[in-house]
Formats: C-alpha cells, structure tokens, sequence
C-alpha cells in the first residue's frame, strides 16, 4: 500500500468520525452519565461492532443491505427504539441513595459492553460506509487483503481516538455538573442525547 494513500484514508477517516452520528452521540451521553471509566466497555462493544461489520463486507455479505429495503430499515429502527428506550431509562432515572459510581460490578461491565454493541450494530449505514470506503483505497498491484485489514485496522484506531476524545470531552463536563443541584440536568442531558441518537439513526437513508 502506498503511504500517500494511506494518509488520505486517516484523513477521509477522521473527518467522517468527528462528525456527530448515533454512536457519537450514544458514547458522550454515557460518559455524561457514568464518566470515562465505566465509559470504556461501551467503546469496546461498538469496536467489536465495528469488527463483524469489516467481516460482513469483506465477505461481500453487506450486499443483503444494500438491496434489501426491509432489512435495512427493519435492522435501524430496532437500533433507533433501543437507543429511544435507553434515553427515556436515562431521563426517567432517579437519584441512588449510595454513590455506587466507584464499586462497579461486572454486570454493569457487561451490560455497557453490550449497549454499546447493539447500538453501533444495529447501524445499517456502518456496513454500507465500510463497503463504500475501503474498497476506495486498495491499490491495484498489491495485495489486496492485507491492504484491506490495514486500512480495517486503521480505521478502528480512529474510532478508539475519536471515542476517546469525546468521553473525555463529556467526562470534563459531567465533573463540572456533578453536584447535587445539577444531577438531574445531567441526568436529562444523557437521556436526551441518547434519544437524539434514536431519532438520527431512525432517520437515516441508504443514499
């Protein structure tokens, strides 16, 4: 792979993941909610998202959503109701009586973990951006997997940075906001994102 080809893609990379989708969105409600820490099993879960989906396109499979109009939105509105029902949880919360924010079990591991895999999974527009984007810069004359698993590998680095970024960004904010007269707002916000979210992802088209 030439190097000059591969500067382009982190480019086309990162600029498409600052830009503020349903994932985005989902990672800073929670950072505002749970802070960075207990943040990190939502990233882990949309990056193993993010690994089926390089598999479903590398095996060409990602075509069953680009001609299947039913499985498309069938497949973003379940994600869109998820994540509606994850904000109204968020926004319906009530304050607990502990502070339990530094005894997190592996329960609450598990089910961030899977949150966050669910909700980058169940974006259709995820298979179709790496079905679109990768193909665009293997180079012919080279090997064409292991130009593929490079540039798979490089864009799962950005979305680590680019998560990483704005949990900390939310993690600033939350700690500014986390005090007894501003807990509900906070609360309301996460929840609010997390809604937001679910409306972007329902509304979402295949083109």
């Amino acid at each position: 792979m030439q190097f000059t080809v591969w500067l382009s893609f982190i480019a086309a990379t990162v600029v498409f993941g600052l830009i503020p989708g349903p994932s985005v969105c989902f990672t800073i409600a929670h950072a505002l909610k749970h802070g960075a820490r207990r943040t990190l099993p939502t990233i882990l879960g949309q990056l193993a998202a993010n690994c089926c989906q390089i598999v479903v396109v590398l095996f060409g499979i990602n075509r069953i959503f680009e001609r299947s109009e039913v499985l498309f939105h069938a497949l973003k509105i379940a994600g869109a109701i998820y994540l509606v029902y994850l904000g109204y949880c968020q926004w319906t919360a009530r304050r607990p009586r502990v502070d339990t924010r530094q005894n997190g079990s592996s329960t609450t591991a598990v089910r961030a973990f899977t949150d966050g895999f669910v909700v980058c999974g169940t974006n259709p527009k995820a298979f179709m951006y790496f079905g679109a984007l990768l193909p665009q810069f293997v180079v012919p004359g080279f090997n064409e997997n292991t130009q593929l698993m490079i540039l798979a590998a490089t864009d799962l680095a950005i979305v680590v940075l680019v998560l990483g970024f704005y949990t900390m960004l939310a993690d600033r904010v939350r700690l500014w906001l986390d005090t007894g007269r501003y807990w509900k707002a906070q609360n309301r916000l996460a929840g609010a994102m997390m809604i937001v979210a679910g409306v972007a992802l329902s509304i979402i088209s295949r083109n």
